[in-house]
């Protein structure tokens, strides 16, 4: 079967599953960079070099929100996962990409593998050695040129009383560094996209010794990259929390905001989605439940949730 045939039939089967009583269309991203062939049993998607080098919001990155819905959706059995090399392999975009790859491949190689041709690839990651977090600088204002929803959104919840309450948080932090460099803190050792790269909101739940990591959408944004991004940010959180990843010294505490030295008796991470709407394929939970059922690492307590941000937190931010 072609692939562009059999992305409009699994197009097909993932609308018909989710139907079941609803009427929704669901569109898979441009099979021209996100190529379906195979068959349900063994599944092989293949992304464009242009696919790799994507921010992984975007739906032709985002393979793991993607997969994991098929998994989910019971429209795939086992899917190999190929690639194409783009032409700078230092591209931070790429970087990030082999790296969520590797984590992927790990918590779901019951089901999911790395093409043959492509295990060499995992190879030219820069992951290794001496890796370094930027830390904070300080408390993010709202003096910045950012004035979008969900910027606005995320000063309110880490500024008010709501995040914290719901989610029994002693701390809350707001764009939680997640800048990876090599030995030191430079452009030169970047490894990943700029040092800005950030985790919306973060918060620690002393009582459980767990970190909260939130993957934020505002009204309008009900894309599948949404689990990409959470997923990245767990696992990165994980690499920080194992000592895998070392901080460097950043200014002395904000009072009241979560700090990176908050981290050493963490022995939970739950990743959470928050937004007003979601993308219908995380509806029923069936995607946060194939991603609790992942095989985290030893040592770590691992575990999602999806929460819907309720009409009075919206309408007191409008």
């Amino acid at each position: 079967m072609s692939k562009n045939n059999l992305n409009k039939k699994i197009e097909m089967e993932l609308g018909e599953a989710y139907a079941s009583g609803r009427r929704h269309n669901i569109s898979l991203p441009n099979s021209n960079e996100f190529r379906l062939s195979g068959t349900k049993e063994k599944l092989r998607l293949s992304l464009t070099a242009r696919a790799v080098v994507c921010n992984m919001q975007d739906d032709i990155a985002a393979f793991e929100g993607w997969l994991l819905a098929l998994k989910a959706w019971n429209c795939i059995t086992r899917v190999e996962l190929h690639w194409d090399i783009p032409e700078n392999i230092d591209d931070g975009h790429y970087q990030r990409f082999l790296y969520r790859v590797t984590w992927f491949n790990k918590l779901f190689s019951s089901w999911l593998s790395v093409a043959p041709e492509c295990h060499a690839y995992l190879d030219e990651s820069k992951v290794k050695g001496t890796l370094v977090v930027n830390s904070a600088a300080g408390t993010p204002t709202d003096d910045h040129a950012d004035k979008s929803k969900e910027a606005k959104l995320e000063k309110y919840l880490a500024d008010s009383d709501w995040l914290a309450n719901t989610f029994a948080l002693a701390k809350v932090g707001r764009q939680f560094p997640v800048g990876l460099f090599q030995d030191e803190v430079s452009n030169k050792t970047k490894i990943f996209t700029g040092g800005k790269s950030a985790i919306d909101l973060v918060g620690i739940e002393p009582e459980q010794n767990r970190l909260w990591v939130f993957e934020l959408k505002a009204e309008n944004n009900s894309s599948m990259g949404i689990v990409s991004e959470l997923l990245f940010y767990v696992s990165f959180m994980c690499n920080v929390v194992k000592g895998d990843f070392t901080h460097v010294n950043g200014k002395p505490e904000v009072k009241g905001r979560l700090h990176h030295l908050d981290l050493n008796d963490i022995k939970k991470i739950r990743g959470c989605f928050l937004a007003p709407k979601f993308h219908p394929l995380l509806d029923d939970n069936r995607v946060v439940e194939q991603l609790n059922v992942a095989s985290w690492p030893d040592g770590i307590d691992v575990d999602f949730c999806l929460e819907k941000l309720p009409d009075a937190v919206l309408a007191r931010n409008s």
